[in-house]
């Protein structure tokens, strides 16, 4: 694998046949670094080619596993130009998907969580047992009427409350007065609760202008902070890390061409569990099995276990599955997830025919297994 002055990318490329993996292979080395055909490459810049390692058969029909080593210059000091190495102009062309990269091209560039799963859990005062989530929603209420909600969700005993990822600065509820209702609210509840409940109202927005709004929430007394990393920029992601004000739950939204496709973009487990981890995100969501997205139980698991895993002794990110999960649905997702896991629970809470409040006690008690 990759030391110090180099770093290996194993891709999987889908061609008819060894030699054409191969020609594939050689375009993305050059593709990705001098991009220029390499007879034209001046001697003073072959340093800076890519080197095709191997090329194997991999599971599935006309697939190939490709391992390509390219030089730790052609990145610098960038994590914008890391990111433009990984899958930049091989972007716009088809049958390469991205699987794993050597562990030391992030921790040369990336710090991880500054808080990550123990951190959540210290500011919950819960060191076990999985942990309860919802979504503030829909786009269209007011501030008050969310903060009803919220009230709701924290008398109950709710662990986590975010923002759903369309709220940014509506006029029914803008950013400011979202935020200061809800923390009220909020902070009530946990009055009738005895227990603490975190909110991460989402961030997304102008590059230039998410510090400030981040700085805006923390002063107010949110707990954290929603962003979607793919509409402000992954960059911005672990910039806003490294200022350890609060833990950030990173949103996929807008990133799902990267990760759908079978045979393009990047492997799920990759880009969320690792290239997000890397980057900073103390909580991840992603669409779970089962629900109205398309992600297989292979994958789901694939992605808990790689969010948890020993790598660049980075804090572990917690995972969160959303997308569709139904109170009934939890036993299950507890066996086959276990409990470091925070369940993202919103439409079935909202339609139980009991309200909101019973339905999040309902919740709890599902994720402690104590529901008759």
């Amino acid at each position: 694998m990759g030391n110090s002055s180099h770093f290996t990318l194993t891709f999987r490329v889908q061609a008819e046949s060894e030699h054409e993996a191969e020609q594939i292979a050689h375009h993305i080395r050059t593709e990705q670094t001098v991009e220029m055909p390499l007879p034209s490459v001046p001697k003073s810049a072959k340093h800076s080619i890519a080197e095709l390692l191997s090329v194997q058969p991999s599971v599935g029909k006309n697939l190939w596993t490709v391992l390509i080593s390219f030089p730790t210059s052609v990145v610098a000091d960038d994590i914008t130009q890391l990111i433009n190495v990984l899958f930049g102009n091989i972007s716009l062309l088809p049958g390469i998907k991205i699987v794993d990269a050597d562990d030391n091209l992030f921790s040369r560039f990336c710090q991880g969580p500054s808080f990550g799963m123990d951190g959540i859990r210290n500011l919950l005062g819960k060191r076990n047992g999985a942990l309860s989530c919802t979504a503030l929603k829909p786009i269209g209420l007011t501030e008050n009427e969310f903060a009803e909600r919220a009230y709701s969700f924290s008398k109950a005993g709710i662990d986590i409350i975010k923002d759903d990822h369309g709220l940014t600065n509506q006029k029914e509820a803008t950013f400011k007065r979202r935020v200061a209702a809800c923390v009220e609210a909020i902070r009530k509840g946990e009055q009738h609760s005895g227990k603490k409940t975190l909110y991460f109202p989402n961030i997304t927005s102008n590059p230039l202008k998410v510090e400030e709004k981040f700085r805006e929430a923390i002063e107010m007394g949110a707990d954290g902070v929603l962003l979607s990393p793919q509409l402000t920029g992954l960059e911005t992601l672990c910039s806003l890390a490294k200022l350890q004000l609060a833990p950030i739950m990173a949103h996929p939204a807008f990133s799902g061409s990267y990760v759908i496709h079978e045979t393009h973009g990047f492997t799920p487990e990759f880009y969320y569990g690792k290239l997000w981890r890397a980057l900073g995100a103390d909580c991840i969501i992603y669409p779970n099995a089962g629900g109205r997205f398309t992600f297989s139980l292979d994958t789901c698991i694939a992605l808990n276990q790689q969010m948890h895993s020993d790598f660049c002794n980075f804090k572990s990110s917690l995972p969160s599955p959303a997308g569709g999960i139904n109170l009934d649905s939890i036993p299950g997702l507890l066996n086959r997830y276990g409990t470091d896991i925070a369940y993202l629970v919103g439409g079935s809470l909202y339609n139980h025919k009991d309200g909101i409040e019973k339905a999040t006690a309902e919740f709890i008690k599902l994720l402690e297994g104590n529901i008759e």
